[in-house]
């Protein structure tokens, strides 16, 4: 007889499929779900906002371990397969979950630079209290910022600065 209690399970998806898989869980009728954030891009100069995977390639599903089709689940497209430590299904805490949902989703998003300029590139600041600077990008400071080098008071200094507050300087428009 089943104690009808529902767990969460981790799941790995084919790659950039968890919105497939996630789809045609739903569309099965299994609570499932994986955490998305929005992200800030920048290609080709240009921003945009899109939502990406917080955990790339994996979603949760919440099922009955005592009659759930396993083998079903795991077939399903988008989905690769179950992760497991040993011969267990890695189940996640209720707690975890929720906490999860929580948490996605950012107002704000998260900056991510993917065509930054090279070492040496020159780029207007755009934004903040450096506006109109003309400055000199140096290197890559983590995910969000920048180091770029200014010249004030006839001085040279390096100046780390978020991503979207500078753009290379001939792509801002006259």
């Amino acid at each position: 007889m089943s104690k009808n209690i529902f767990k969460w399970f981790l799941l790995y998806c084919k790659p950039r499929e968890e919105e497939r898989g996630l789809q045609n869980l739903q569309n099965q009728g299994y609570d499932a779900f994986y955490p998305a954030i929005a992200v800030e891009k920048v290609r080709k100069g240009k921003r945009s906002v899109v939502n990406e995977a917080l955990f790339p390639s994996y979603l949760f599903v919440k099922l009955d371990p005592d009659t759930a089709n396993f083998n079903a689940i795991r077939s399903t497209r988008g989905v690769a397969s179950f992760v497991r430590f040993g011969h267990n299904h890695a189940q996640i805490p209720q707690q975890v979950i929720d906490r999860l949902k929580q948490c996605t989703g950012f107002d704000v998003p998260i900056t991510v630079a993917e065509n930054l300029p090279k070492k040496g590139d020159k780029v207007i600041i755009d934004q903040g209290i450096y506006q109109g600077l003309e400055a000199i990008y140096q290197k890559s400071d983590g995910l969000e910022r920048s180091v770029l080098l200014i010249k004030m008071l006839e001085q040279q200094a390096s100046l780390v600065i978020n991503n979207t507050e500078f753009a290379l300087k001939d792509q801002v428009p006259n």
